[in-house]
Order: structure tokens, then sequence, then C-alpha cells
């Protein structure tokens, strides 16, 4: 029992209040019923938070799911890399690729895709490859007027070292006229990516002007030199002029500039062949210029053919000798030979060129070196492709071949004696 705190009367210590008094003792306390989410605003929380879910998920999934990268300009950055389609060596993006060519005549050209590196700016093919599944590559054109085609792609190619892959192509315009291809490059990574590359080609076709000595007076050097000079201010930029030549001695020798020239010797039943015994010089910067058939006899001086500026030049079953130089290359040209004599000269084929823009054949197929004191002397060539001698024979030189530049030789094939 305690006493009320009003009156002092004896109450239970649990009474709410005195019941002598009537005056409140112990507080009430209010009690609270529990309090029930309603079931619309429980169903609404939940598909709210379901939502939030659902969106989450979906952005994680579109952040990380394969995605398809597209360009037709040339060049592309892709995952630390500046992906490039080009033409040659010059790592530059070449988005249309333009051709002057002769109808029916097969063409190759090269088409290679380099990874460049965002970081330090350098080529880097073996490391953007490690995240490569396949590459693959299609040309097509909707004109029927050229038969084009190209290579399956060519990993670390010994050709172009730098690129990623190379493909060729290879074409052919069947009739006069322009027309174009598109190029594209398929490149699937490992982690999903798809980035396709497009390239476009255009083709023109050129037109040759053929000379024979029963159409103007090619008797002389001079009456020769100036058939030439006269027909090349006359044809186009890209068009050849195509010469027959008799079979002549020609004291002195041709000079051939900014023009596509194609001179074919003849072989008289004496033996007589044509011949120059002076220097011929070529510069001719669009295409290959050729000689086929033809003598150059020397004596002992001087330079017999000699190559400059960004020519690609080719012998076809000529015959040099007695010079102090037969054959060479300068500036940023290329020189090539096939079924050629090169005898009894101080040098006889020469590369002292740098930076070559085009590489038309890195082959000497079928060439004879024979009684020279050096018979090929490689000071510099002007591009890293490893030069080839299937067929040749080198016989009785002072020195086979200088190679003082070391650039990369294929020898297998080569007879030395």
């Amino acid at each position: 029992m305690n006493p009320c705190p009003h009156c002092g009367s004896a109450i239970h210590e649990e009474a709410s209040f005195c019941p002598y008094c009537a005056e409140p003792v112990n507080a009430r306390k209010e009690i609270h019923p529990p309090r029930h989410m309603p079931r619309r605003a429980l169903y609404s929380a939940l598909i709210v938070f379901a939502a939030a879910a659902a969106l989450a998920l979906l952005a994680f999934g579109l952040h990380n799911r394969p995605r398809t990268y597209e360009s037709d300009t040339g060049e592309l950055e892709y995952g630390g890399y500046r992906l490039l389609l080009t033409r040659g060596r010059d790592v530059e993006p070449v988005p249309l690729a333009s051709f002057h060519a002769m109808v029916d005549y097969a063409y190759r050209t090269p088409a290679p895709l380099y990874a460049i590196s965002l970081e330090d700016g350098t080529a880097a093919p073996e490391t953007f490859l490690d995240g490569v599944a396949s590459v693959t590559a299609a040309i097509s054109s909707p004109n029927s007027l050229v038969s084009i085609s190209c290579t399956e792609p060519e990993a670390l190619s010994e050709y172009y070292p730098e690129a990623v892959v190379l493909s060729l192509v290879d074409f052919i315009l069947k009739g006069p006229g322009d027309c174009a291809a598109q190029l594209l490059y398929t490149i699937t990574m490992k982690n999903g990516d798809v980035i396709r590359m497009r390239q476009a080609y255009t083709f023109e076709s050129i037109s040759i002007y053929t000379y024979t000595a029963q159409d103007a007076p090619i008797d002389t050097i001079e009456e020769l030199q100036a058939l030439v000079d006269r027909a090349c201010e006359e044809i186009g930029e890209y068009d050849q002029l195509h010469l027959y030549l008799p079979a002549i001695t020609y004291a002195g020798g041709l000079e051939i500039r900014d023009r596509l020239v194609r001179l074919y010797g003849s072989l008289a039943p004496d033996g007589q062949r044509t011949t120059f015994t002076g220097t011929t010089r070529i510069s001719s910067p669009q295409g290959v210029s050729e000689f086929q058939d033809i003598a150059f006899q020397g004596s002992g001086q001087d330079v017999g053919i000699l190559v400059s500026g960004t020519t690609r030049f080719q012998l076809v079953n000529c015959r040099v000798s007695g010079w102090e130089t037969g054959y060479q290359a300068v500036d940023s040209a290329w020189i090539d030979a096939d079924g050629t004599i090169f005898a009894d000269n101080r040098v006889g084929l020469c590369f002292d060129s740098a930076d070559t823009p085009m590489v038309s054949d890195n082959y000497y197929t079928g060439n004879t070196f024979q009684s020279n004191d050096t018979a090929v002397l490689l000071k510099r060539v002007g591009s890293d492709a490893s030069l080839g001698f299937p067929g040749s024979r080198f016989v009785g030189n002072g020195t086979d071949i200088d190679n003082r530049c070391g650039q990369k030789l294929e020898l297998e094939g080569a007879v030395f004696k």
C-alpha cells in the first residue's frame, strides 16, 4: 500500500486514482495500435524498386555489350589506337584511292591497315592484334567496267611489317571510261566489338599513243628525242607513249620526263639490235615506265640508265654493258629488271635512293650478272621490302652483292659461280 499524494489515504500501489479523494494517481499510457501500409502503396513501392533494379541492369548491359564502329574516312579511333587505311607505306589515311590504268592490263595495289598507338604515336600491330578475333576484306563495284577482287588479309606481312594486316587489290579495266569500287575491312574483336572501315576506289582509263618508224622519222637520237618531246607535250598526264624502235644504234642517250614511256627494241637478222650509247635519263612520276629488248652500250664511263624522282622503272630482256654504273636509282626512284644481262660494268645495278613511295616489283628474276667489278651495289634502298633474285646468275664478278645498307635479301634460287 502507498499513501495518496493528494489526501494521504492508503491506496493500492497500482491504483490509477484515489478512492477517497477521487484524484488521479498514476498517469495512463496512451496505447497506439499498430499501423499497416495499405496494399496499394506497398505494391507501388515494390514496382518502383523493381523498375529501378531493371534500369540499373539495363544500363550495365548496354555499357558492356558489344559495339559496332564504322568509318568511311580511312581512319578511326578505338581502344587507344588510331586505325588507318592507307595506300602504301606512307602512314596517312586514304579515304579515296584513285588509279589511272590501261584497258585489259592487270594491276595489283596494296591496301594495308595500320594501328597507331595514341599514347606514343608509333605503329603497334602486334599489341592491337592481341585483341583481334578475325579480320576480313571484301571489295566490290557496281560497274561491270572493272573486274576487281582482293586477297585475304595477311597479318604482319613481311612487305609491310608495321601494318596490322595487308590485303592486295587486283583489278582490270575492261574498257575505256570511269568507274568506282569500295573496299571493306571488317575487324571483329575478342570482346565482341565490330569495326568496319571502308575505302573508296576510282578508276579512269588512260590512252596509249603508239609510234613506229613508219609513223615518224626516228633514225637518229635527235629525231627520236624530238618525237618523244613533242608527244609528251600532246598526250595527257597519265597517258602512255609506246615507241617501237628499229634495230639501229643511237649515238647518245634519251631523256624522258613527266610522262610514262615504253620503248620496245628490235633485233635484226644480222644480230644488230636497238642500242643506245649515251646516258638515258628517266623521271616519270606516274606509274611504271619500261624498256624491252634494248642494249645500252657504254665506253667505261658514266651511267647507262639513270632513274630519278619518284619513278618506278623496269628493264625487260635488255643488255647493259661497259659503264661506270650500268643501271642506277637515285632520289626516291625504284628500279627493277627481269631477264636482263649486266656485263663488264664497274657496277651493274645500283640503288642509291631513299623513301620510295611505291614499290613496283622487288624480285629481280632471270637476270645475268657477269664480269662486273660489283654486280649489285646497295647504298640506300628506299623500302624495307626484301630483294629477291630468283633464277638470276652471278658469274665472274669481283663482288656479287655489296649490301652496304643491310637490306634484307632473298637469295634462294639465285646461282653464284
